[in-house]
């Protein structure tokens, strides 16, 4: 199994709950938690509990698959959000950004 950290779980989840067209406060009603907890595993700050986890990837349709290695994530591009990651960026983060995904392009 991958070793995620909760920065990696929370990006996953938060692509797919964007991918299902869902706001926070609509997945967490639907997986019973309150928006704020939501919130906090979206950006890292915690890790889902076993059970909020299991009802996150029964809701939002997630392979469970994704989290062993070898397995790709099923996940749209979100444009909008890379962009926005993109431009958090500090000038010399943006720089190394940009010579890493030229050498994965190139690959």
């Amino acid at each position: 199994m991958k070793n995620f950290d909760a920065m990696t779980v929370g990006t996953l989840i938060k692509q797919f709950r964007k991918q299902a067209g869902l706001t926070q406060f609509e997945l967490a009603e639907k997986v019973e938690i309150d928006s704020k907890q939501l919130g906090k595993i979206e950006r890292g700050i915690h890790y889902p509990s076993v059970p909020t986890f299991l009802k996150l990837i029964k809701v939002l349709d997630i392979d469970v698959n994704i989290f062993y290695e070898g397995k790709p994530a099923n996940v749209a591009f979100d444009e909008g959000y890379f962009l926005q990651l993109i431009k958090s960026l500090s000038e010399k983060e943006r720089s190394l950004a940009i010579k890493i995904i030229e050498a994965i392009k190139t690959t």
